[in-house]
């Protein structure tokens, strides 16, 4: 068995804390796995994991294995990376981003970035709070919002402008709002990446200075889709990205309200664990992430 591949094996196992998981993260039989990790250990004469039946940890000797791995496959890649040509770029790409982001923004346009590398694989999911991108086996992660402090690097794709929209059927219920004092009487629908942290409440911009105005609410969800789908349904307002917004508001599915009321812009931020040498594909999605949100912003689309 070849060691690299033994070692990228092994790591994925360490990371993701499952034989199960690794096998998915590589789409590789989950027998591969296990036999990569028990030729490295008769290799080495050391146990590298403990395994029960729910768990894999690493022994002392495979914690000190691990970070030996990462670094020997950083500097292979990195090696490899500066001989490869554009249609020799390969392998999988894992980036975790808002839903909605995937479905407005990056999918109508995946096939220009699928067509000028077709050797590269790439792996969408969705989770809408902050994650652990070495523990999920995710290279990047796409954010809409203030940041949580983290040992991520986050670069800067662009700042959305945010609308306040609600359905036509919760406006003839309940009217449609002329100013912020009026909102006491409306209901908001909440969104809460995580739950436990649901705050009821919008921001507005008076002179330049942030207002926080709590207002009802009778609904919290955690993903993107759910929140917009909630809206439609004339659950609440809501105060959504006006290029997530633009299929919806165009359809008369639901309007803009208060648009003389400003509203904090929101930074939209592309995240990625400390690396010296990222891998090639990953550094070439991200330039290419950042050249598509450019193009839509010098269009008005965002």
């Amino acid at each position: 068995m070849d060691k690299f591949e033994a070692m990228q094996r092994f790591v994925a196992v360490a990371q993701s804390g499952s034989f199960t998981r690794a096998a998915e993260l590589l789409d590789l039989p989950k027998s591969s796995i296990s036999n990569a990790v028990q030729f490295l250990e008769k290799k080495l004469a050391t146990r590298l994991l403990h395994r029960s039946t729910r768990s894999v940890t690493l022994t002392q000797d495979g914690e000190v294995y691990l970070q030996q791995c990462r670094s020997i496959l950083r500097e292979l890649d990195a090696v490899e990376s500066q001989f490869r040509q554009a249609d020799e770029i390969r392998g999988v790409l894992r980036v975790d981003m808002p839903s909605r982001f995937a479905s407005t923004i990056v999918l109508p346009h995946l096939a220009e970035w699928l067509e000028r590398y077709p050797q590269v694989k790439i792996k969408i999911s969705s989770a809408d709070y902050q994650i652990d991108p070495v523990k999920e086996g995710v290279d990047c992660l796409i954010r809409v919002g203030e940041l949580q402090d983290s040992q991520l690097i986050a670069k800067p794709l662009c700042n959305y402008q945010i609308y306040n929209c609600a359905s036509p059927s919760y406006l003839q219920r309940y009217g449609v709002p002329k100013q912020l004092s009026e909102l006491a009487k409306h209901y908001l629908i909440d969104y809460a990446p995580k739950m436990g942290n649901s705050a009821a409440e919008f921001e507005y911009l008076d002179k330049g200075q942030r207002q926080v105005f709590e207002m009802p609410s009778r609904l919290a969800v955690n993903g993107t889709d759910a929140y917009m789908a909630a809206c439609e349904a004339g659950l609440g307002i809501i105060q959504v990205p006006a290029m997530g917004a633009a299929l919806q508001l165009k359809s008369g599915a639901i309007q803009r309200i208060l648009p003389d009321i400003e509203v904090p812009s929101m930074p939209v931020s592309i995240l990625y664990s400390s690396r010296r040498q990222l891998p090639q594909r990953l550094s070439l999605f991200m330039e290419w992430l950042q050249d598509l949100m450019k193009r839509l912003a010098a269009s008005s689309l965002i």
